[in-house]
């Protein structure tokens, strides 16, 4: 039976690593690039582009690092971060839940995946 729990954990977090890398891979792709309406979408936003920039870097930075299991848990925080201040952002539009999502799926893998101590 733990046997069987600790692979279901396996399964789950190998399952997150790559949906979430290859999710915010393109995401980043796309606000670096300036497709996908990216650019009408940050302009709505006032922040200029070069927050557009920043946050394409930071997507793709994070979808690079919960590809490597040693670093999963930390691409993923950054992952929720950034997508967090999306959904904060957005909360007041009706396109809130797919920001939302992606912030509850990336905190997810952080916390299965963080350090754990050594007693």
């Amino acid at each position: 039976m733990v046997e069987s729990a600790g692979r279901k954990r396996r399964v789950a977090i190998w399952v997150l690593r790559v949906f979430l890398g290859l999710a915010f891979s393109v995401i980043g792709v796309a606000k670096l690039t300036g497709t996908l309406n990216t650019v009408q979408t940050f302009e709505a936003f006032g922040w200029g582009q070069w927050f557009r920039y920043v946050s394409g870097l930071l997507d793709l930075t994070g979808a690079l690092l919960v590809l490597v299991p040693r670093w999963t848990c930390y691409g993923a925080l950054v992952l929720a971060c950034t997508v967090g201040l999306a959904t904060a952002l957005s909360v007041t539009r009706p396109d809130v839940w797919p920001a939302l999502s992606l912030t509850l799926l990336a905190a997810t893998l952080a916390w299965l995946t963080r350090p754990r101590r050594v007693s």
